[in-house]
């Protein structure tokens, strides 16, 4: 499984058009680090404003409720008729909403909730907003315990669920914000929480990307390890992915069920993370999700690179265990390259994909597109699922064996299908990674029934959302892209920058779109920028007001020496690998990467935490690094990155 990031080609590009548009920056020692400064849109004197409540429920055109809009993961309104191509061509902002100035922080990489008349969506700094889905003005907004969100809330029974991304750092660090991924559920109406979940997953590395499926009362989460993937392999070689069934009333665990038999793990299986999204048969009770690549590549488990079937049967013996396994495309990609010698190589050194050499290459084919429930011309229940071998399978849930298969592009790291995908009832649309494009498929199969470009370069991860004959997907530079779902002909690519009220904010963007209530949502964020934004787009749009709330604050100039992360850090590691500082002095950490990354030291004190650490912050911020106080004049310090352990540096202590 991969963090959500572009390889250093599309980094590069998008990182020139992101300075172009902050034209600011801050010199620190030899280098230029851009500051992230927020507009600041004038008070809208909110005190004395009444409290903003949800628009009426009654509304027609549908809504959408979870990342998939059904738990058949259609990604498709049925119930749009006004907005098709023709009306597409028109849409425009009619409103924006920015997490900083409803008073929280963070960008949104899922897919907007819209459920009883308001939009739901959560950061990846924790906080979770309820905003009107007519006005865009807040209702509430909460903050998570610890952690981050990275995906879509649900919303069902008066209760929003979100699973809370906290990686867990392992025996050796103590507290709330080491213990691992974990689920809240939030009162619908207030965002009071109602629980907390322990935490799903205690193995280091573990976090969680997927969204939460309510069904039958109970909460299905995969459990991923994208900092375990990437880290040594001690950890790497050790972690093993599973998925959690939760009792939706309480957060307490009904069943957790590792994606690789415990039994197995003494051939070495590691790896088959689940960061995907389940589709759900209701009719017989079955859950499909997809898994990801094999961390060990000598030894590839079955169940890596596949689709798993699971039981969602209370009354059944094999409730919450695996009852079937689709394997997709396998990590050699070619059937010859099994004929060769096996090399895999120790460290797990960067740049991390391939890994191995031969028959142990490792090219990170996983499935992390959420999974369709399709039917074909005779009726036929099928499941469908695109996997980062730029296949799309469909296959037969009784027998799991395929029925048919369609190369739609390039296998890669990065690509070809990441982003989840979408089924009208006759045609399924997804789209591509590298170059960037989407592209349809008939539900009988056959070739493309058609491609169109995207023009980002790197569309990673983005879903696609289809409704009123239009296809709709939010593209890395920062585009509500529309094509015309018949022929794939571009009717939309609107800038969100011109017009949504966005200020000098950066609006490169994973994240998804949805369609209900006659209006197309729009989320900002790649999970890294400090502020998200969620825009609404109607045909021929509006006088868009600037985001309710105060003033955004701005980001301090950073303060003593900085070290920084530049452009492909995750890859290359810090651009100041070596740094010097005074004891009890000033410290700072600025990042120029698209993912986040953080300061933070080896070694700890007797409380159990590092002696020196900065906080989790994204492209263009500046954070203190804190604890220098407790350091020695004249010793050496080592430090890295808390989710990117591959990132490393020196701290020199000066007197």
């Amino acid at each position: 499984m991969r963090v959500p990031r572009p390889r250093r080609s599309g980094r590069d590009r998008a990182r020139r058009r992101l300075v172009s548009r902050l034209r600011l920056a801050a010199l620190v020692g030899a280098g230029a680090v851009a500051l992230n400064l927020p507009s600041l849109p004038a008070s809208s004197g909110a005190s004395t404003t009444p409290p903003a409540t949800c628009a009426s429920a009654a509304a027609p055109r549908g809504e959408w409720r979870s990342y998939g809009h059904d738990l058949a993961n259609t990604r498709f309104q049925d119930a749009e008729h006004s907005i098709g191509p023709v009306e597409a061509a028109t849409l425009a902002p009619a409103w924006t909403f920015s997490s900083m100035a409803a008073g929280g922080e963070g960008d949104f990489t899922g897919t907007p909730a819209v459920a009883d008349g308001c939009v739901f969506v959560a950061s990846n700094r924790g906080w979770v907003f309820a905003v009107n889905a007519d006005n865009g003005r807040l209702v509430w907004k909460a903050e998570a315990p610890a952690g981050g969100v990275n995906s879509t809330l649900d919303v069902e029974g008066g209760t929003v669920y979100a699973a809370v991304s906290n990686v867990a750092r392992g025996a050796a660090c103590s507290g709330s914000s080491c213990q691992g991924p974990y689920v809240i559920a939030l009162d619908e109406a207030t965002g009071a929480r109602r629980w907390s979940s322990a935490p799903i997953d205690t193995q280091p590395g573990s976090d969680v990307y997927g969204s939460p499926v309510l069904f039958d009362g109970m909460l299905f989460i995969g459990v991923s390890g994208g900092s375990a993937e990437l880290s040594g392999d001690s950890v790497r070689d050790a972690f093993h992915g599973s998925f959690v069934l939760l009792d939706a009333a309480t957060g307490s665990v009904l069943k957790k069920t590792w994606t690789i038999p415990q039994s197995d793990w003494p051939k070495g299986y590691a790896g088959a993370a689940v960061w995907s999204t389940p589709a759900i048969d209701t009719g017989t009770k079955t859950a499909y999700v997809g898994t990801g690549n094999p961390y060990k590549p000598s030894v590839n488990s079955p169940r890596a690179d596949a689709v798993l079937k699971v039981d969602l049967d209370r009354g059944s013996p094999t409730f919450g265990e695996v009852t079937g396994v689709y394997n997709g495309v396998p990590e050699t990609y070619s059937p010859a390259a099994k004929a060769l010698p096996c090399y895999d190589i120790p460290g797990n050194p960067p740049p991390y994909y391939p890994q191995g050499v031969g028959s142990c290459g490792d090219l990170d084919l996983d499935f992390g597109a959420a999974p369709n429930l399709i039917h074909d011309a005779a009726g036929r229940l099928l499941v469908g699922d695109g996997q980062k071998s730029g296949v799309y399978h469909v296959f037969d849930p009784t027998t799991m064996k395929a029925v048919w298969q369609t190369i739609v592009g390039p296998p890669s790291s990065v690509g070809g299908i990441v982003g989840s995908t979408a089924f009208d009832g006759y045609n399924v649309y997804g789209p591509v990674t590298a170059p960037g494009y989407v592209w349809s498929l008939g539900r009988g199969g056959g070739p493309p029934r058609w491609i169109a470009p995207i023009g980002d370069g790197a569309h990673w991860g983005n879903p696609v959302a289809v409704a009123g004959g239009v296809v709709y997907t939010v593209d890395l530079r920062g585009f509500l892209d529309g094509y015309d779902a018949a022929t794939g002909t571009p009717v939309l690519q609107f800038p969100i920058v011109a017009g949504g009220q966005t200020g000098a904010n950066p609006v490169l963007s994973w994240g998804g779109a949805s369609v209900a209530r006659g209006t197309v949502y729009a989320a900002v964020g790649i999970t890294s920028l400090s502020d998200g934004f969620l825009v609404a787009f109607r045909p021929g749009g509006g006088q868009v007001p600037a985001p309710p709330g105060g003033p955004v604050p701005v980001p301090q100039a950073p303060v003593g020496p900085v070290v920084v992360a530049g452009p492909g850090a995750a890859y290359t590691t810090y651009a100041t690998p070596v740094m010097l500082a005074r004891a009890g002095g000033s410290l700072s950490f600025a990042n120029e990467d698209l993912p986040q990354h953080d300061v933070t030291a080896v070694d700890r004190g007797p409380d159990g935490q590092p002696l020196f650490q900065s906080k989790l912050v994204g492209i263009g911020d500046v954070t203190p690094v804190t604890g220098l106080d407790r350091l020695q004049p004249g010793h050496s310090y080592q430090f890295y990155c808390s989710i990117h352990p591959g990132m490393r540096g020196t701290l020199v202590v000066t007197g």
